[in-house]
């Protein structure tokens, strides 16, 4: 059971509470929260590869549509490397996946979690609640 003023609980658990509305509202306040959604965030970069910015931009942009965030990549892209899940080099114009820091939240598993599906999948459900409501009326 996850606690929702912690975001304790597996990192699936974590995620289901932020997007119980269908989309990413926003970035949690919560540092165990936060740091869950930047380790998943951070599940389309590979370890050991140098990214250019606009490769890291491109791939984060892709999961926030995925997840139908109202955040920008930008911002997602700032918090990761002030949180320490992505580095950059001294001239800034490379990134790499510090994986040592998402193996840390999300465990040695490190596993990935499909936002996008999650996310349908909850769409999926509150409609059938919606549609269960009605009915009963």
């Amino acid at each position: 059971m996850q606690d929702r003023e912690t975001g304790s609980g597996s990192p699936e658990a974590v995620l289901r509470n932020l997007l119980r509305t269908g989309a990413l509202q926003g970035l949690p306040t919560h540092p165990q929260v936060l740091d869950t959604l930047l380790a998943v965030a951070s599940g389309g970069l590979a370890r050991q590869r140098p990214y250019a910015e606009r490769e890291v931009n491109e791939t984060l942009l892709a999961w926030l549509e995925s997840a139908r965030a109202k955040v920008d990549h930008v911002t997602l892209r700032r918090r990761m490397v002030d949180l320490g899940f992505l580095k950059r080099t001294a001239d800034g114009s490379r990134y790499y996946l510090n994986f040592g820091r998402v193996r840390r939240v999300l465990g040695d598993g490190a596993v990935e979690i499909d936002v996008g599906a999650m996310v349908d999948e909850i769409a999926r459900q509150r409609a059938a609640r919606k549609n269960a409501h009605r009915h009963r009326d």
